[in-house]
């Protein structure tokens, strides 16, 4: 007992040593930062004016938004008769709800959407030209490439054939997408989201000029809006035109049979014999058959109209995006604040560190 009793006094005063060893480390690099006051400040006030030049120097960019939902028209009086057209493989359709939101935003911002918007011949500024064109003129990447030796110097898109795109063509399409959607080290000039109980969706460029925005935002809207509705159809498409060929194939033939009917009456009118006859009921017997197969065609074909009709989803913009736009500035109040914390911490790294060094030299 009396050795326990030993053993945790000493490693109390142990402790004790260690606890004050701190206290007065703290105290001593606390009042080395309060004697260094002005060595803190001569850090940090550089560090101030220069977020504030930066978000000085930063151009101002313009948010063009543009709002739009889709609008199905499948339900009601499809579904009960889904089993039907179940049967041609153009039955049901595709998944909806928050997963389809999902796919469609997903979807603006995949290359093939993209690239469509940007080779899209537009005019600003009074020039008529490719929007990859005027995105890399107003964002000076020739200013960028202007040391480059691999072609990128004064590159400009020269057509907008992507299957034929050279290894130079390929490498600037990708920056530009990667510009405008955006990676995880950069935020892009493009986003896009919806509202979770509205289904209302929308798209949103924030470009350094007015124009720029609002033509771009109009124009992936405008591409995202041909390939989800030629696409959610491309089925029943495939299908109405195969029915379709199959009617006018039988109208064709039954339209044949019966000019070679009337041919035979006009060329034996005035004779009754029997085997003129039998050729005859042949005839008859061969339109019968066609009108029924064009019958059955033919309700096929409506069938097919029906779904796709109901099948197409319409895509319906609400707000379009109009001049004039507010230009949004960086925040010179925030600037202030990101400059003061960053300048604090640096000058405090300084103090601190220099004084730890002092110390460990003089040991």
């Amino acid at each position: 007992m009396e050795q326990n009793s030993n053993y945790s006094s000493s490693e109390f005063q142990r402790e004790e040593v260690t606890l004050k060893e701190l206290i007065l480390k703290v105290r001593g690099y606390y009042f080395e930062v309060i004697n260094n006051f002005k060595t803190l400040l001569l850090i940090t006030i550089p560090s101030v004016v220069l977020m504030v030049v930066l978000a000085w120097l930063t151009p101002p960019i313009y948010p063009a938004t543009l709002t739009f939902m889709v609008i199905s028209e499948e339900g009601g009086g499809f579904n009960s008769i889904s089993a039907v057209l179940g049967q041609f493989g153009i039955g049901g359709g595709g998944g909806g709800g928050k997963n389809n939101l999902d796919r469609i935003l997903e979807l603006s911002k995949s290359r093939k959407i993209v690239q469509q918007a940007l080779f899209e011949s537009v005019n600003l500024k009074n020039i008529d030209d490719y929007l990859a064109n005027h995105i890399i003129k107003d964002y000076d990447f020739h200013e960028e490439w202007e040391e480059d030796t691999t072609g990128l110097k004064g590159f400009l898109f020269k057509h907008k054939n992507v299957e034929k795109f050279n290894r130079t063509e390929n490498k600037v399409l990708k920056k530009l997408h990667g510009h405008i959607i955006g990676s995880s080290d950069e935020k892009g000039i493009m986003s896009n989201s919806y509202g979770e109980d509205t289904g209302i969706m929308s798209i949103t460029t924030n470009a350094n000029s007015e124009s720029l925005s609002i033509v771009f935002t109009e124009t992936i809207f405008r591409k995202l809006s041909e390939f989800y509705v030629t696409k959610t159809v491309e089925k029943q498409t495939k299908t109405y035109d195969i029915f379709k060929a199959k009617v006018d194939s039988l109208q064709i033939e039954l339209n044949n049979a019966q000019y070679r009917l009337l041919r035979f009456k006009d060329s034996n009118r005035n004779l009754g014999l029997s085997q003129y006859k039998t050729e005859e009921y042949k005839l008859e017997q061969e339109i019968q058959k066609l009108i029924l197969s064009y019958g059955e065609a033919y309700k096929n074909l409506e069938f097919t109209d029906f779904a796709l009709k109901n099948k197409t989803p319409f895509v319906q913009e609400i707000d379009l995006p109009i001049p004039p736009i507010l230009p949004r500035k960086q925040s010179k109040v925030k600037a202030v604040i990101l400059g003061g914390v960053l300048g604090g911490f640096l000058g405090l790294a300084f103090i601190i560190g220099r004084k730890l060094f002092r110390e460990i030299m003089e040991n």
